[in-house]
């Protein structure tokens, strides 16, 4: 089966399916397989995203903050938060995403969003926040996620009015149960997650040509020790893995697209011959890379 794929731009923003500028707000039907390695990789966007699990496990991560969600929980993960699914045990997993900028309450410069809004955009503690139908007022928030939801394929009169009314209540409730809600990880750990962006952008913008470790770590201000106990501490893998995996990423529309051979996808994507370029992919997807052309082609 031909795999989606997250598509970013240079500052690994989210490019895939734009929120529409005349109503910003997005519902996603989510199942982990559809992804490579059963995994949507880190990345980050504007928007705002509220998910929760329908059927399954998934291990979500925000930041550096792990939490596992079984059917019935959510998160919410602030905007520009660096954030992933993993799957537990190998398993599939269902899950709903909502996205939405939060301008569609209040302009900015107003009195919504600059009172209302920005204390919640700008608050550490929110960046990923767990949500579980035992507390009651994040029971409140997932209620009304299952109301949004459930408006996209319903036939109803005047269903932005409806969305709408249903966001200002999801953010009421947010808002007066977290705002006053003090971070509480150091400064250290909000500086981590900002160098490792800065390693993320650097192999994003560099995947294409030689990549060393010493120019990872140069590239957000440490040792190459440091750097790899970084990676391994929010990203689970090496930086050089992550420089692998990038580059499989990136090769996956050049294939589906059908126009170059794998030779010259191979030297697009930084692998110095063709032939590790097709080994490293079947280790990572289970296929070859003319496979790969051949299934997504023949759909």
């Amino acid at each position: 089966m031909t795999k989606r794929i997250i598509y970013t731009d240079k500052n690994m923003r989210e490019l895939k399916l734009p929120l529409d500028g005349r109503f910003p707000l997005r519902v996603e039907n989510e199942r982990l397989s559809d992804y490579l390695h059963s995994t949507v990789p880190f990345h980050w966007h504007p928007a705002v995203e509220f998910a929760y699990v329908v059927q399954g496990s998934v291990i979500c991560q925000a930041n550096d903050t792990v939490r596992r969600l079984e059917p019935g929980n959510g998160m919410f993960f602030n905007t520009n938060t660096l954030h992933a699914y993993f799957p537990v045990e190998k398993k599939d997993c269902v899950y709903k995403a909502i996205l939405f900028d939060p301008s569609l309450l209040g302009l900015p410069g107003s009195f919504i969003y600059e009172e209302r809004i920005v204390p919640i955009l700008s608050n550490p503690a929110s960046f990923g926040l767990f949500l579980a139908p035992a507390v009651n007022w994040q029971q409140e928030l997932l209620a009304i996620l299952e109301q949004i939801v459930s408006l996209v394929p319903a036939k109803v009169p005047c269903p932005e009015l409806q969305n709408l009314e249903l966001l200002a209540r999801l953010w009421r409730i947010l808002y007066e149960n977290t705002s006053g809600a003090e971070d509480k990880l150091p400064r250290s750990s909000w500086r981590d997650i900002e160098r490792m962006k800065q390693a993320m952008l650097y192999i994003q913008q560099s995947y294409d040509g030689p990549v060393t470790l010493e120019d990872i770590a140069a590239s957000c201000s440490l040792s190459q020790s440091e750097c790899c106990r970084l990676f391994n501490r929010i990203l689970h893998q090496s930086p050089m893995e992550y420089v692998i995996s990038c580059r499989i990423e990136k090769s996956l529309p050049l294939l589906a697209e059908g126009r170059l051979s794998v030779t010259e996808i191979a030297g697009m994507t930084g692998f110095q011959s063709s032939s590790y370029f097709a080994e490293t992919f079947k280790k990572q997807t289970g296929m070859t890379p003319s496979s790969y052309r051949k299934e997504h082609l023949n759909r």
